[in-house]
């Protein structure tokens, strides 16, 4: 665990929109600011990387700076020293007079704190300058994660880099690479160069200089190569050496030298990383016993490289020698075979990976996202493990642990997604989940969080250099005398949910990539409420539902005058919208004033739990 201070905040003539996210353990604020001279000074080499980063940092904010390594005190400087406050994580800043100190054991430190000084920063017509105060800061948990897949679909250098900024920017430590699958392989392997897919979009150098601008920011990229399930490239390229079938990959001595070899290379360009991930997860038709073995093979080699293997929550837990060594780090992403319970009696340390709230997934080959609310990953409990599917028991039932002992904390996968889906999506939810497992005790209040972290993402697309999209991406077609248009809408639940809030549901877009995702429509049904201007007199609304399939969006239409009182005036189920992707409904001429639309949510596509209605248009 992190180093434990006082959770203390004290703020004195502090504007909220100059506080921290995540939130510091601790903060004291005095009056005044401390200007920039545009150098950062950095004696120890080992800090130099991250005093680097942060002057590339306010560069892209339009701001000189430049490192040297000797300036006198007092003279506006940034000054970068090497001590010891706590652990490697941990960080000071003590900005004051005409100096900002910044004092960290190592990089990781320092990089924390470099984050903490882009936030705070502030641009006027006489330059850049830091708000008087002084923070000790370490996390609550030390594996913080966001996963990006990259053998579904390409993610080219340049996104991951502002991947790195998003991390960097939240103080996520790690970042790891799910670089290979059945469809994609994004490893551009020496030893078998056959295997790097066409489309992949990567060199070795690219991965290099990845490397290094990571190490820089703080985070360690964790590759992930995935074995024995989801390695069907690796046996349609190889067979002679991975085998044919996922089974003769594991047991294989020949296939077993390969992914050594594999691994060996991926460990020579990632040196930061303290974990090497080798998958484990679906290896269906192999027996459980030889996939406990490989691992365990496996993991002998990750440990002679020093490091840690990580494993996704796969065979279930075996006996003596066949057991899954107790330094293998498992990700229990579904609390199934393995519960996370019986993975900690075991003896393992786990990373929280659960579906609710940590999955972001854009289900490979089309566009069609599952994600719940920022507000639910704000509200991200290591110790509970809970699914989106309703037909798997932690969806009713959320798997909860005694205690955070044993737990390391979390990773968020991006899954199957495209890379341009991905930082819209993945931006806000991951800052929510970074927030609660960087200080848990800290963030207590989601639209305070909410509002602190406006001006944050805002900083992000700044570093980040590339423009913040927006939605809808569709153009908005709306026939005339739509009374929906524009109005004002409230669900009750997933209202929290960009770039899919139910404002979508009258901004004039009946594309499906427009939908908006409700979360959770079960046990109880979720409820959306349009308020009309007036109280016009109604005959018509069609509900626009996104149509992949055979899915089907299951609802009632009600009306009201008041708000208060609601009458069913319509309702869909399998088979209503027919081959379209909407549903007319007419009703007698009546004043209306508000219309809702109660929904079990979106029936027979990926999971039932969430609602994907597209737009609701109202007509006199």
């Amino acid at each position: 665990m992190g180093m434990v201070l006082a959770s203390v905040t004290a703020t004195s003539g502090v504007l909220e929109a100059q506080e921290l996210v995540p939130a510091a353990r601790s903060r004291v604020d005095g009056e005044g600011r401390v200007r920039f001279s545009n150098r950062i000074l950095v004696e120890a080499d080992r800090l130099r990387p991250q005093a680097q980063a942060l002057a590339m940092g306010l560069q892209r904010l339009g701001v000189e700076a430049t490192v040297v390594s000797d300036g006198a005190a007092g003279d506006g400087l940034v000054r970068f020293e090497q001590g010891e406050p706590g652990d490697g994580l941990a960080y000071r800043i003590r900005a004051r007079g005409s100096e900002v100190r910044v004092l960290a054991e190592d990089g990781i430190g320092a990089a924390h704190a470099a984050a903490s000084l882009m936030q705070l920063v502030t641009l006027d017509a006489q330059g850049a300058s830091w708000p008087v105060t002084e923070i000790e800061d370490a996390p609550d948990l030390p594996y913080r994660c966001f996963m990006v897949d990259m053998g579904r679909n390409p993610h080219g250098p340049g996104t991951l880099r502002a991947v790195v900024d998003m991390c960097w920017l939240y103080k996520v430590n790690l970042l790891q690479l799910h670089l290979t699958d059945d469809q994609l392989f994004s490893w551009p392997s020496k030893a078998y160069p056959e295997l790097l897919s066409a489309n992949a979009g990567w060199c070795w150098e690219d991965f290099v200089a990845l490397e290094a601008y990571s190490q820089a920011r703080g985070v360690a990229i964790v590759p992930e190569l995935e074995v024995p399930g989801h390695s069907s490239v690796l046996r349609r390229t190889y067979p002679e050496v991975f085998g044919e079938t996922p089974e003769e990959l594991a047991a294989s001595p020949e296939a077993q030298r390969g992914i050594e070899t594999l691994l060996r290379e991926l460990a020579s360009v990632f040196e930061a990383t303290p974990y090497m991930h080798i998958g484990g997860d679906e290896a269906y038709g192999v027996p459980q016993e030889l996939q406990r073995d490989l691992i365990n093979h496996l993991n002998g080699v990750v440990r002679s490289l020093g490091k840690r293997t990580v494993v996704w929550e796969g065979p279930r837990l075996g006996q003596g020698e066949n057991k899954v060594d107790e330094d293998v780090i498992h990700l229990n992403w579904r609390t199934i075979d393995f519960p996370a319970r019986d993975m900690l009696a075991a003896g393992y340390e786990v990373v929280n990976a659960s579906w609710d709230p940590l999955y972001i997934v854009d289900h490979y080959p089309r566009t069609m996202f599952t994600a719940v609310d920022v507000e639910r990953c704000y509200d991200w409990d290591p110790r509970v493990f809970k699914h989106v599917n309703p037909g798997i028991p932690t969806f009713g039932k959320p798997h909860r642990v005694d205690s955070v002992e044993g737990i390391l904390g979390f990773c968020m996968p991006w899954w199957e997604g495209r890379e341009e889906n991905l930082l819209p999506l993945c931006l806000p939810r991951l800052a929510a989940v970074a927030s609660a497992a960087w200080n848990r005790a800290g963030e207590r209040d989601f639209a305070s969080y909410q509002r602190r972290n406006e001006r944050v993402m805002a900083r992000f697309w700044q570093l980040a250099g590339v423009p913040e999209p927006s939605a809808p991406r569709a153009e908005a077609v709306t026939p005339p005398g739509n009374l929906a248009l524009g109005r004002p809408v409230r669900a009750s639940t997933g209202a929290a949910q960009p770039p899919f809030g139910p404002e979508r549901l009258t901004n004039g877009v009946t594309d499906f990539l427009d939908h908006f995702l409700g979360y959770p429509t079960v046990p109880e049904p979720l409820e959306i409420v349009i308020e009309l201007d007036g109280t016009p007199e109604i005959s018509k609304i069609v509900v626009y539902e996104t149509a992949v399939g055979g899915s089907y969006e299951q609802y009632r239409v009600e009306v009201s005058q008041d708000g208060q009182r609601f009458e069913k005036v319509g309702e869909a189920w399998q088979g209503t919208r027919g081959e379209a992707n909407h549903v007319v409904h007419e009703l007698e001429p009546r004043p209306v004033g508000y219309v809702k639309i109660v929904t079990d949510g979106n029936k027979a596509f990926v999971f039932a739990s969430f609602s994907r209605l597209t737009e609701v248009q109202v007509f006199e």
